[in-house]
């Protein structure tokens, strides 16, 4: 469910932008302290104003300046340093919340959490203390710029120039985060900062408040229950917040690409409850339905990222940036990251954005398979229909051998049955699959190899038939035996596959 305390920032910008009066409506550069027409004070300077906690040292080391921001858990400050030249962000819990035992668990995990991870796209947590009425506090890097959702509130949608490096950022933020045991459980827009930089936005990820600590055994809620936010939750997640793992993260993270090409979250601005249902049960809409600007292999990877079965999903937040990185439209900023999280070289290839034939091999190849995914699937039901009926029908005719028009007509009749019979489970299938290219393959596959491992038998079996007979006269096989072989060759390699993958869902579930 959407986290009604997370949305207090643990960094923010310092109020240098511009700011609305509350009286007159009319807007003002963020220096102005004061509205010139009616002198209501700017709403920083007004909670300055009877804030206590307004010039308080804390830890004899920090001293709070002013009011950032608040949300439904803490109030946001900035800290000058007493004895060097530096300003930080300071987080202080909410005086009517901090007897609650949940919520302080929550900040202590915050501050446990940011603490362990070392990249440049994560906050960097610098101290945890104690106000003078002993409400714990989180000290962090004071960042400057404006949050991924106020930037989207503002221009709807990115293009996919600017959106791509923006989440390849957040890929290495998460990599990080999971490279020391840190599962994050609530990506979403308002917790992805973008900082000014001359390269472009550098991305700094925060709000660790759900966190999972891999080598945590003190859990901060019940395994039952449902953590995060809905628009931007994986389906296990949706499921039980225990089961939110490393590819809940890289689900989220494609889900923010999301939002960001196409102007709206996942599912849309539906209430959550019904959010929860959707996500559990459908897939969402094609990005290119909604934005068909959107390049067909980017909207490929999104899907692949957002699969609703984790064993197909894209594995990791390396792995989903490699795949993006062969769509980036610039040089990513040159900037240090950490060769222990296996970082990718930024492509400078506008690769995919027209001419996949031009594009970077991996890009090309997910170009591919995105396009001829739903006409392959639509031909793989076609054939596979056709000949269930086919072999039902020869099947029936080799060993019943009918003697009469009636029973002619009668096989056909079963053989057409089978037809429909089929062509309805594929349809069945593919139905809620077929918004989502990766996921029409995955659906097709099994039914693509079983007509493969049906027809290559067949095929053989006709040739040891024939050469057979050429050699002594006889067939090995009369032809009612051969098309019953190939048949339950057929349907062996559909079970197995079908076992096989219940098989790789209940190991990761279970």
């Amino acid at each position: 469910m959407d986290d009604p305390v997370g949305d207090t920032p643990l960094a923010a910008m310092p109020a240098v932008g511009s700011w609305t009066c509350p009286t007159c409506n009319n807007t003002y550069p963020g220096d102005f302290a004061v509205c010139p027409r009616d002198a209501t004070p700017r709403a920083d300077q007004l909670a300055a104003a009877t804030d206590p906690l307004i010039g308080e040292v804390l830890g004899r080391t920090y001293r709070i300046v002013r009011v950032l921001g608040e949300g439904g858990m803490a109030r946001l400050y900035e800290a000058a340093h007493l004895r060097i030249d530096a300003r930080y962000a300071v987080k202080v819990i909410h005086d009517d919340l901090s007897r609650d035992p949940d919520l302080l668990a929550r900040f202590e995990r915050e501050a446990r959490a940011a603490a362990r991870i070392h990249s440049e796209h994560v906050v960097r947590m610098v101290d945890v203390l104690r106000t003078g009425d002993n409400r714990p506090c989180l000290v962090t890097e004071l960042l400057e710029g404006e949050d991924l959702q106020a930037m989207l509130d503002r221009v709807k949608k990115l293009s996919v120039a600017e959106a791509i490096p923006i989440a390849r950022q957040i890929c290495r933020a998460v990599a990080a985060a999971h490279a020391v045991g840190v599962i994050h459980r609530d990506l979403k827009p308002s917790n992805v900062f973008l900082c000014k930089d001359a390269g472009g936005p550098l991305v700094k990820v925060f709000d660790f408040g759900v966190a999972k600590l891999e080598d945590d055994e003190k859990l901060l809620t019940r395994t039952d229950t449902i953590m995060g936010t809905a628009a931007y939750m994986a389906p296990e997640q949706a499921r039980r917040a225990a089961d939110a793992g490393p590819l809940a993260d890289v689900y989220s993270t494609s889900a923010v690409l999301y939002h960001m090409l196409t102007g709206q979250p996942p599912y849309g601005n539906v209430p959550a409850f019904s959010r929860l249902a959707l996500v559990l049960h459908e897939e969402p809409a094609r990005p290119r339905s909604l934005e068909p600007g959107i390049p067909d292999g980017i909207e490929a990877v999104i899907q692949h990222a957002m699969a609703r079965e984790r064993t197909v999903r894209v594995q990791s937040a390396l792995e989903l940036e490699a795949q993006l990185a062969a769509f980036d439209l610039r040089p990513a900023p040159a900037k240090k990251t950490s060769a222990a999280i296996g970082a990718v070289a930024p492509s400078t290839t506008a690769a995919g954005a027209g001419n996949p034939a031009a594009a970077d091999p991996r890009a090309t190849q997910i170009v591919v398979r995105a396009r001829i995914a739903r006409p392959l699937a639509a031909f793989v039901a076609a054939a596979s229909s056709l000949a269930a009926g086919a072999w039902i029908a020869a099947l029936l005719a080799a060993f019943i051998v009918p003697s009469s028009g009636t029973e002619r007509t009668l096989i056909g009749f079963i053989a057409v049955a089978a037809i429909v019979v089929v062509a309805l489970l594929h349809l069945q299938t593919l139905r809620p699959a077929w918004r989502s290219a990766p996921a029409v393959i995955r659906h097709i596959r099994p039914a693509a190899l079983a007509l493969a491992a049906g027809g290559l038998t067949f095929g053989a079996l006709e040739l040891v038939t024939a050469g057979a007979v050429a050699v002594f006269g006889t067939p090995p096989l009369d032809q009612g035996p051969r098309i019953a072989l190939a048949g339950a060759i057929a349907g062996i390699s559909l079970c197995w596959q079908r076992f096989r993958l219940d098989e790789r869902l209940k190991r990761w579930i279970g």
